[in-house]
């Protein structure tokens, strides 16, 4: 079985070290250590509510699964831990958390544009790799799962599905600093025309926006992800990463 064959499984896809994603590369430059703890599976970044509620809308919307449930009381305590434990496929939500997925979901499905842009037919999670070649001649596997390869009679594009709890100003403000690397990384894996963002908001009404990638937009993406490789290549291929130092400096 081949590598994108087995990349179809999430739980194969992200228990890898091997190619490194978007979100690794995010938390490299967010924290060195704190990459290679996760390169050596000796930390993992811990769910979270907001989490589970993109992931929850993720598989309503774009696999038509319902995965979770309504939870009663908080999401913690030895009773919420063991459901947990016995149901991993299942994400147990707060009550309010359970009527945002809904509402958004129900939002989305009656938003004429979102239907137009899904296309005439679009296949979800869809896994991806490529080879980085950096100028020192070092190569970097890299890997990225497209939330939806749709075509629409023409084309073949991507559609990438985020929540926010701001209001479209804000998110499109924000996605310049947050998403650029990963749409220039998702286009090139992919080989696609454009890539879209199906922006929806997790509170009533629950907005929509529906936002392509611009050129500027991609050539910051583009430079956002060399920037982030030699980053790699210095730490971690060349050897220069030092666990235990102190951030030195003038200020």
């Amino acid at each position: 079985m081949d590598i994108i064959e087995r990349f179809n499984d999430d739980e194969v896809y992200y228990a890898d070290r091997e190619y490194l994603s978007n979100s690794s590369l995010k938390l490299l430059k967010e924290s060195p250590t704190k990459f290679d703890l996760w390169r050596k599976d000796k930390w993992k970044q811990s769910s979270t509510s907001a989490f589970d509620v993109g992931r929850a809308l993720h598989a309503r919307f774009l696999e038509g699964k319902t995965n979770y449930i309504a939870w009663e009381g908080q999401r913690r305590g030895n009773d919420y831990k063991q459901f947990c434990a016995e149901n991993p496929q299942t994400i147990a939500l707060t009550k309010n958390d359970y009527h945002i997925v809904e509402g958004m979901y129900d939002k989305l499905t009656k938003v004429d544009d979102v239907d137009k842009i899904m296309g005439l037919s679009y296949t979800p999670e869809v896994p991806g790799i490529m080879d980085y070649h950096t100028a020192q001649g070092n190569i970097v596997k890299l890997k990225g799962k497209a939330d939806a390869l749709s075509w629409n009679g023409v084309d073949n594009y991507l559609v990438d599905l985020k929540t926010t709890k701001d209001d479209m100003h804000k998110w499109k403000r924000n996605a310049f600093f947050n998403y650029a690397q990963q749409a220039f990384l998702y286009k090139t894996i992919f080989n696609v025309d454009k890539f879209y963002f199906l922006v929806v908001q997790k509170s009533f009404p629950y907005e929509v926006g529906i936002y392509e990638a611009g050129d500027t937009f991609l050539e910051r993406g583009e430079q956002e992800l060399e920037n982030s490789i030699n980053l790699y290549e210095k730490l971690f291929i060349n050897g220069e990463y030092k666990p235990y130092s102190a951030d030195f400096d003038i200020i």
